[in-house]
């Protein structure tokens, strides 16, 4: 094995192989571009799916869709409205498989994204409802993943018969059937 490193050790690039390309990166920082991955194996009919999403989606204005293999997609918008849009009222799925999407920022390969969390509305149920606050629900939904927004008004309550918590669930890992809380110093819930 010593060998196989050193002989290895003294490899160079020849002057050829050595010649560097400067590419300028676009000055945009955004644009409106998503990239999806359907949780199959299956492989996806991408007319299916231009076909349904944009009559689902309903953007004001028309979008691309093209195919980078392995059941990810580019989706490529007009305007960053029509993608925000879509990116608020994740999760989305297609014949029954969830579709993970992710924003596109300048300079991110393809080939780095991992299609691991998605965006999941949570309800949590039999709380009192003076404890249903934004506070509360930061709380209980970062036990839980990434907590991208609680449903509260301006004075930070949530009065109604739950709080919902929208939090970015790692979708490698099972879901979770409940978690303990404690109201007070004393009380188990």
């Amino acid at each position: 094995m010593e060998e196989i490193t050193e002989g290895c050790a003294g490899l160079k690039l020849s002057l050829r192989e050595d010649a560097e390309v400067e590419i300028k990166v676009p000055l945009t920082e955004e644009g409106p571009v998503l990239i999806g991955k359907f949780c199959t194996k299956r492989r996806i009919n991408l007319e299916s799916v231009a076909r349904v999403l944009k009559s689902v989606w309903k953007a004001k204005h028309s979008f691309e869709v093209s195919d980078l293999g392995e059941n990810k997609v580019m989706f490529l918008f007009q305007t960053t409205e029509d993608m925000e849009q879509v990116l608020l009222l994740c999760p989305w799925s297609f014949d029954k498989y969830l579709l993970i999407l992710h924003k596109l920022v300048c300079g991110e390969a393809v080939k780095d994204i991992r299609f691991d969390k998605s965006p999941f509305w949570i309800q949590i149920h039999g709380l009192p409802t003076m404890c249903q606050t934004k506070e509360v629900g930061e709380s209980i939904g970062a036990t839980l993943g990434e907590v991208v927004k609680v449903d509260a008004n301006r004075k930070g309550f949530c009065l109604g018969n739950f709080l919902r918590i929208r939090v970015l669930l790692d979708i490698s890992l099972p879901l979770c059937r409940g978690r303990k809380v404690r109201l007070g110093e004393h009380g188990l819930k």
